[in-house]
């Protein structure tokens, strides 16, 4: 399956983040259809692989607080959406067909120095489309990838998300890529949902705001 994906620009290129526990690091950030902070997990040290999920998401959370202090962004067409707000790590391949790694934690509330054991998010199991379609952004703006070049990316657990640089575009004045993603998946289950006519709710309701 392919989609494309919005179109996706580099924010901030080679910046210094000065990191709790870490010093200061070169990343990068850029927006994929989220705004990604991107690091080399070589250059930190830190093994990509799932069964380290717990210090991946530990040291992506403490980068991701860093970033969301010293390098804000907003989105040049859409100032309701800004950040970053999420954490990309990736690393050199370590199987020939494809051409990267990488490592995306979803936060759950933020990097807290008073908890440095805490896990304040999840690891994503896949590549990640948004998060490759950054990546992509990044690799334009430095020169490595081109309209019509692939840049096939693994996740965690070593699948792979295929994306591709479509065509280049502009948003506000600011080079851009228009980046596919091809990935595959797999039917597990299926569901049934019915409308019974004597139901006094049949556009649903709400009650409050009953997400804090």
């Amino acid at each position: 399956m392919t989609i494309r994906n919005v179109p996706s620009f580099v924010m901030h290129l080679d910046a210094v983040l000065r990191v709790d526990g870490l010093g200061d690091i070169t990343v990068d950030v850029a927006w994929g259809g989220m705004f990604y902070v991107l690091a080399d997990a070589d250059g930190l040290g830190i093994d990509l692989s799932a069964e380290n999920g717990a210090q991946v998401v530990r040291m992506s959370e403490r980068i991701l607080a860093a970033a969301k202090d010293q390098l804000p962004v907003i989105h040049p067409e859409n100032p309701d959406i800004n950040g970053p707000t999420i954490t990309f790590l990736g690393a050199a391949p370590v199987d020939r067909k494809t051409h990267g790694r990488c490592a995306v934690s979803v936060s759950s509330g933020g990097y807290d120095p008073t908890r440095p054991d805490a896990v304040p998010g999840a690891l994503d199991r896949c590549p990640c489309g948004t998060g490759t379609s950054a990546k992509m952004a990044v690799l334009h703006a430095r020169g490595l990838l081109d309209a019509g070049e692939d840049f096939v990316n693994a996740g965690p657990l070593g699948t792979t998300f295929t994306g591709r640089i479509e065509s280049l575009t502009e948003i506000a004045g600011r080079k851009a890529i228009v980046p596919s993603i091809t990935g595959q998946a797999w039917i597990y289950g299926t569901s049934q949902y019915m409308l019974d006519p004597t139901d006094p709710f049949p556009e649903g309701f709400t009650v409050g705001d009953i997400w804090a």
